[in-house]
């Protein structure tokens, strides 16, 4: 079990950092998905990102993260961080950070979620229809995935994070997301 001052810390990234630049994003077309890097030590952030795809449709939030990242002049090794992503990663995203280097990603919402909350199947289906798969192996050979929900969920202290999980989860469900065409969906 994680301890409850890593998600408080998670939680709070993307409360102050991801959702402001997020809902930034989504007034200009964009859509309701970022990411964010943290040192695993300190839990403070390096950078955070969200999408982009009215500039490019693979910027997905964590490739403009990941984009971000790389542009720093002097940056920790990826191996030392932890990858924060709003939702469970497509396949490209996925891999990214894989080839990134990081070893530890945390996601708030599911693939399910996703298809559900957000009527986006899109990451489901490319996982499905490329891959045979239903999404990332939690524990494999690149990096170990945990669930943000599941993990405030399972802690004592339920109330609190909850509380605070539950105000985040409130303000993406309030997002107006524009339609997008997705060239190759």
């Amino acid at each position: 079990m994680h301890n409850s001052e890593k998600l408080q810390k998670l939680l709070e990234v993307i409360r102050d950092e991801i959702l402001p630049l997020t809902e930034s994003e989504v007034q200009r077309g964009n859509h309701v998905f970022g990411s964010a890097i943290l040192r695993s030590d300190t839990l403070t952030s390096v950078m955070a990102g969200s999408d982009n795809r009215v500039e490019n449709p693979l910027f997905h939030g964590e490739i403009d993260a990941l984009n971000r990242f790389f542009k720093l002049p002097v940056r920790p090794q990826a191996k030392d961080l932890i990858f924060l992503s709003i939702e469970d990663p497509c396949p490209m995203c996925a891999s990214a950070i894989a080839w990134a280097g990081f070893k530890e990603l945390w996601v708030l919402f599911g693939h399910k979620d996703v298809e559900a909350d957000f009527s986006m199947p899109s990451a489901g289906v490319m996982y499905r229809e490329l891959f045979g798969v239903d999404g990332i192996r939690l524990d494999n050979l690149f990096y170990k995935k945990h669930s943000l929900r599941k993990a405030v969920a399972a802690l004592p202290e339920e109330d609190e994070l909850n509380g605070i999980l539950n105000g985040i989860i409130e303000r993406y469900y309030a997002m107006e997301v524009k339609p997008f065409e997705y060239p190759g969906a």
